[in-house]
């Protein structure tokens, strides 16, 4: 099934795509006369875990590749073989983002023959682990890419990809794409830069290079190009990435300095609680878990090995200890467990039939992965490639001497299942269970999680529980509440947009405005003289010609990708090749422009009839929590100063409401340009037959049509519930939209004529007393 990418991996990709266009029209360069080499283009992707950058690498490939004047060859590298397997297998015919990479062949490096190379018309994607050329004496190497295949490839497969030439001896470009880059070293560095690539393309939660990468690659384009921070990485705001519901929006961190039996059954029962919050919501979903510790040696004691020679109820290695708590005492069926580790076994002490052992790594991950186990234990080092969303608990153990680490966990229990946030706060929550023996060492786990997110991932929110503390609390609601649903309309866009689109050009027949112009230096050498000499740039006219239907699709989608719904390009003019930032180029994008420009001029936000946001249960600390009388749920914690004030004021009205959250809660589609594409109220508040969405932020929350749209959602006529938004803001205001003081409240609103007003108060209370039912606003 193909996947559709979200808005922000589009502009991610796009945004990769053009620098390099940009770069490669004066690329910089060392050396000098016929040693001269241009420094390859690099950027860096960077995102949180479980926000679909092989998407985002794909979709960026593919836009290098249909505007490059040559078709280029691709090398895409990652350190796991099953993380190389997985990639291929989705990117490949018949994979979920092979829609992605339209006519660019994919194969595996070991295939690699450069009569494909010679005679292809398209461009070309190799996949390899870094362990197929990453060794340094390879005339003594066994590995396949290095050795020499007489039938089909007279010097070897590394050799012949420098090469990399056209039937009509031209050199095609070396895109190098490297997944999870926080294991590019100074070797694979050095032997990478051999190859001359014109593009590398690095990906990591984690951005951190060698020192050889450094300054081969990215100190020249600091020093020469003057290139920050800002031009090298392409950054993704977690944010967008939680609000798409890719990942989970939470992560509850419980430490316990207790066995290993107490710290397992805690987290079995709020699994149990997770599978029944599922089924509450009628999904299919079944949350899984796993246990992290050391493999052979002693569950108390890590430095003491665990001796194989013995019968299976005497060994004391810590995951038989789990697998035999979890079978004889806890009811979980054997079945169901798995044991992913390198565990030591004896011949003449073997282990039970219904002990599911897999010891193999790679070669028995396809066994592991069809056996759908709902409880893994695993060594200190996960299956890399390894991600099943359906798992919401860790248990981790970080007594003393464990080596595990646990920001190589993080990413496996992050990922949100159906990449769909649910109504249960359990639901959109990773849960890790940590066994420690000091409480210094729970801070330091805490300072890993934070690492494991990639950095600075503030919008996912992080409960902590230090050991001898309370753990979070799942609230129910007190009554059932629902909310309907909205969605965009873009009925009324359909002939505003389509006006745009009859006044583009037909460039068709047109051969001086479709001219794309590029630069290139060439190399001239006096006869008789060794030394060459570096000619000035020249202009040319590039060969490179793109589809103006592929043009105006691109841009849309970088903008606003919703728009394309109303967006029909089969006309023949779509059909020109325009020359990439040609006279027509630019107009297309231009008019691209203007059609997304419509688009949100005339898009609208209306209720949707069919299955209602129903309120959920809460995650809470009670010793941080405030308690409500009139709230959905007992309490809630978490809430900055002017929440809390508002909160207060809001429940002294007695009306019923709830606190929405952030990222994983009700959401309204916001219709203006940008990468986020949810608003998520603070407040949600039943009142009759209306629910009134407050949000209490800054003044700027009101600038921009966008967010005045979410202050007319239009009714369904089949719907009773109405759904409002209104803005609540400090300060007081004038009929302008200029302060007029610091002092009092506001509620903004649209008044007559869709005009946006701020209506003053006095404190919260009197402005929360507004929204009674007979009350005059």
């Amino acid at each position: 099934m193909a996947i559709e990418l979200f808005q922000f991996q589009q502009e991610a990709a796009s945004q990769m795509a053009d620098r390099y266009i940009e770069y490669s029209a004066e690329p910089i360069g060392f050396g000098r006369g016929a040693r001269r080499r241009d420094v390859p283009f690099y950027q860096a992707l960077s995102s949180i875990t479980g926000s679909g950058k092989t998407a985002i690498l794909a979709q960026t490939v593919s836009e290098i590749v249909e505007m490059s004047e040559l078709p280029p060859v691709i090398l895409w590298l990652s350190k796991g073989k099953v993380v190389v397997q997985q990639s291929y297998a989705n990117l490949a015919v018949g994979g979920k983002y092979a829609h992605l990479m339209p006519g660019i062949a994919v194969r595996l490096l070991s295939e690699y023959d450069p009569e494909d190379v010679a005679e292809s018309d398209g461009a070309l994607l190799y996949f390899a682990t870094v362990g197929t050329f990453n060794q340094r004496d390879r005339e003594k190497s066994n590995l396949k890419i290095f050795a020499a295949d007489t039938d089909n490839i007279e010097t070897t497969r590394w050799e012949a990809l420098k090469e990399r030439e056209t039937a009509d001896g031209r050199r095609r470009p070396l895109i190098i794409v490297y997944d999870e880059a926080q294991n590019l070293s100074d070797q694979q560095t050095i032997l990478l830069l051999e190859q001359q690539p014109a593009v590398f393309l690095l990906a990591s939660a984690t951005l951190r290079f060698p020192a050889q990468f450094d300054t081969e690659v990215i100190q020249p384009l600091r020093t020469q190009g003057d290139y920050g921070d800002e031009d090298l990485i392409t950054s993704v705001k977690s944010a967008t990435v939680v609000a798409s519901g890719l990942v989970k929006g939470m992560i509850s961190l419980d430490g316990l300095n207790a066995p290993m039996q107490e710290t397992v059954s805690e987290m079995l029962v709020d699994l149990r609680e997770a599978e029944a919050m599922a089924k509450a919501e009628n999904l299919t979903l079944l949350p899984k878990a796993i246990y992290v510790c050391n493999t052979n040696v002693l569950a108390d004691d890590a430095s003491q090995s665990d001796d194989p020679k013995q019968p299976f109820d005497q060994r004391e290695a810590a995951p038989i200890v789990i697998w035999r708590y979890l079978t004889e005492q806890c009811g979980v069926p054997a079945e169901e467990v798995a044991v992913y580790a390198n565990l030591k076994t004896h011949k003449d002490f073997p282990l039970p039939a219904e002990f599911t052992l897999f010891n193999g790594g790679d070669r028995d991950y396809d066994d592991f992965v069809a056996g759908d186990y709902r409880h893994i234990i695993f060594n200190q080092t996960l299956q890399e490639g390894w991600d099943d969303p359906s798992v919401y608990f860790a248990y981790v153990d970080k007594t003393m001497d464990s080596s595990v680490q646990i920001t190589q966990i993080v990413g496996r229990v992050l990922r949100q299942p159906g990449a769909t946030h649910y109504q249960s706060d359990r639901l959109n929550t990773a849960h890790f269970y940590v066994r420690v023996d000091r409480n210094d060492s729970f801070a330091q786990v805490v300072d890993d999680v934070r690492k494991g997110l990639g950095g600075d991932a503030p919008e996912v929110r992080i409960l902590t529980s230090p050991p001898g503390t309370e753990d979070p609390t799942s609230l129910p609601p007190k009554s059932s509440r629902s909310v309907p649903r909205s969605a965009t309309d873009s009925a009324g866009c359909v002939e505003p947009v389509a006006k745009v689109l009859a006044k583009i050009h037909d460039y068709s027949q047109d051969a001086i405005n479709t001219k794309g112009v590029g630069r290139r230096r060439t190399v001239q050498q006096a006869i008789g003289k060794g030394d060459a000499v570096d000619s000035d740039w020249s202009e040319f006219e590039q060969s490179n010609r793109v589809n103006a239907r592929w043009v105006f699709h691109r841009e849309v989608s970088r903008r606003y990708k919703p728009a394309l719904m109303v967006i029909h390009t089969d006309e023949p003019k779509f059909d020109a090749k325009v020359g990439v930032g040609s006279p027509a180029y630019e107009s297309i994008t231009d008019s691209a422009g203007d059609a997304v420009d419509e688009y949100l001029k005339h898009a609208s936000v209306m209720l949707l009839k069919p299955k209602p946001y129903q309120i959920g249960s809460t995650l809470v600390r009670k010793s941080s929590m405030e308690t409500f009388q009139n709230a959905l749920h007992d309490g809630y914690d978490g809430l900055n100063p002017f929440e809390l004030n508002f909160a207060r004021a809001l429940d002294a009205t007695r009306l019923p409401w709830a606190r929405n959250r952030s990222q994983t809660g009700y959401k309204i589609p916001l219709i203006s340009l940008g990468s986020t594409v949810w608003f998520f109220p603070d407040f949600l508040v039943w009142i009759g037959d209306r629910v009134v969405c407050i949000d209490t932020k800054g003044s700027h929350i009101v600038e921009g049509d966008g967010r005045r749209k979410l202050l007319s959602i239009r009714p369904h006529k089949d719907v009773p519930t109405t759904v409002e938004v209104k803005f609540v803001t400090e300060g007081t205001w004038k009929s302008d939209g200029t302060p007029d003081g610091k002092d009092g409240y506001s509620i903004w609103e649209l008044g007559s004529g869709q005009q946006l007003r701020a209506l003053p108060y006095a404190d919260l209370e009197e402005l929360a007393n507004s929204l009674l039912p007979g009350e005059t606003e």
